[in-house]
């Protein structure tokens, strides 16, 4: 039983699929499938029910998983003490940022880590919510923002605020769509962010209960293109509230269809296997602090 085997037993309890959690261990599928079988092996007892839709656990790996991850998340925290003899030794936060993140509430963060920890070196990745969370299972980013609801297991999630979302048209298209809602949208491009984004798993949704099947879709991950592609008369899009707003504010041709007002949750996110990182710990605190969680 050595730590390899370990940490591809984690990897497919959490993803519950084995194409998927090789691809998050840099593996091969018969790499991962033959590390399971050799756990399986030793142990004695079998920790997965294959089934048609993925990799189920057992009672039996229900009941080791616990212990597992306990295991490497001590190991995890041996590792980084390890660096920390080094005489050179330097902190580095890796924080990952959403778009609908406010800046005024980023730039506080930034100043307390900065106040409280001054000689550590905080980087800052920008993605979207489906990509922070990949970082974040790959080991690459320490914690960040989520918009939505995470559904894998082995991830932890702070709610923050709900983030509200309003979906805008071109000015001198709002009296024509009001006409026939919902049905008058079907008829306009749909502007939104790629499937990794979380807004665009609720825009998913979105049409699911307003029964809408947009004809024509444009997908661009830049939120201020966003906007300037719907002034411009080129279509709909669901954005952040305070975004349209202020867009509204400087004058740009674009309305607010208020009956569709949206609100989404906003997490901050952290692999439980690093959750004694002294790196999470202190952009959790500040995070909590930040937005007055607890």
């Amino acid at each position: 039983m050595d730590t390899n085997q370990l940490k591809s037993f984690v990897a497919v309890a959490h993803q519950g699929n084995l194409t998927q959690a090789a691809e998050r261990l840099c593996l091969s599928q018969p790499a991962v499938s033959a590390q399971i079988k050799a756990l399986e092996g030793e142990s004695g007892v079998a920790l997965f029910t294959r089934t048609s839709s993925g990799m189920v656990l057992t009672r039996a790996g229900e009941t080791l998983l616990p212990e597992v991850e306990v295991f490497l998340r001590h190991k995890h925290k041996l590792e980084h003490f390890a660096k920390t003899l080094a005489e050179n030794y330097a902190e580095e936060v890796k924080l990952g940022l959403i778009h609908p993140v406010d800046s005024d509430k980023l730039a506080a963060v930034t100043a307390m880590i900065d106040r409280t920890a001054p000689k550590t070196q905080l980087h800052i990745q920008y993605g979207m919510s489906g990509e922070i969370l990949s970082r974040i299972q790959h080991k690459t980013l320490h914690g960040g923002f989520f918009l939505g609801y995470p559904e894998q297991r082995g991830i932890y999630a702070l709610f923050l605020q709900n983030i509200a979302y309003s979906l805008i048209c071109p000015q001198q298209e709002y009296e024509t769509i009001q006409q026939n809602l919902p049905l008058t949208l079907e008829n306009y491009i749909w502007i939104e962010m790629s499937g990794v984004s979380g807004s665009n798993k609720h825009l998913q949704k979105f049409w699911r209960a307003n029964r809408l099947s947009p004809k024509r879709q444009i997908w661009c991950d830049y939120p201020q293109t966003i906007i300037d592609l719907v002034a411009n008369g080129i279509g709909v899009a669901m954005v952040p509230s305070n975004k349209a707003e202020t867009a509204i504010g400087e004058g740009r041709p674009i309305a607010v269809i208020e009956k569709y007002r949206q609100t989404m949750p906003l997490h901050f996110i952290y692999a439980h296997e690093c959750e004694d990182h002294p790196g999470l710990q202190l952009l959790k605190q500040c995070v909590e602090t930040i937005w007055q969680i607890g």
